[in-house]
């Protein structure tokens, strides 16, 4: 009776060990909302809108991202960015002084404009997705999509790529000049160089 016992002990032992190994294992994962640091170095935000005469381009010098995503998957991650309108520029000082003016993005009243994704659906191949979101800009938010590419970059990072496009009019951006008029259409693009989770940095 007593060795058998002493066996039951054993194996119940070994099957906590066992079981404490695969706690351990699955814990050790990367976590669902892990917080992937930005290169703004290697990244950039910028718009592009047609007009009459040419097309205007603009960057966001100042802004903040926040990206979270688990491993190595973009199924789960969550995307917030927020821009500062004062501190873009198209490379003409008129011009870039009629987009900050209340005909525009009036960057005294509204010195934000802000993306916070909601939902992501897979694309036709793994590294692209379909990502749903609500952008404020002017006051106003608006439900958008964003089309989202994820490519490898150097030292292990990953290149987030996106591109929302949506009609100026619908932020109250109702202003033409009557020669050079600029197209409702409006496209601001992404490209975000993200850090490796820590799982795949410690390897």
């Amino acid at each position: 009776m007593i060795r058998m016992s002493a066996v039951v002990v054993l194996v119940a032992a070994v099957t906590l060990a066992a079981g404490t190994g695969v706690a351990e294992r699955v814990t050790a994962g990367p976590s669902p909302d892990e917080a992937r640091a930005i290169d703004k170095a290697g990244s950039k935000i910028e718009f592009r809108a047609k007009a009459t005469f040419a097309k205007v381009d603009g960057v966001f010098h100042e802004w903040e991202a926040e990206l979270r995503k688990p491993g190595d998957t973009f199924d789960t991650a969550t995307l917030k960015i927020t821009l500062d309108t004062e501190s873009v520029t198209t490379g003409n000082g008129l011009r870039d002084k009629e987009i900050k003016s209340k005909n525009f993005f009036d960057v005294k009243q509204f010195p934000n404009i802000e993306f916070v994704s909601s939902k992501v659906t897979p694309g036709p191949d793994p590294t692209k997705f379909v990502m749903e979101g609500t952008m404020t800009m002017r006051g106003i938010s608006k439900p958008v999509t964003v089309m989202i590419v994820e490519h490898p970059a150097a030292g292990g990072h990953q290149m987030i790529d996106g591109a929302i496009e949506f009609n100026r009019r619908d932020f109250g951006m109702v202003h033409n000049a009557p020669l050079n008029k600029v197209a409702n259409e409006v496209e601001v693009e992404f490209h975000l160089n993200a850090a490796a989770s820590k799982a795949a940095a410690g390897n």
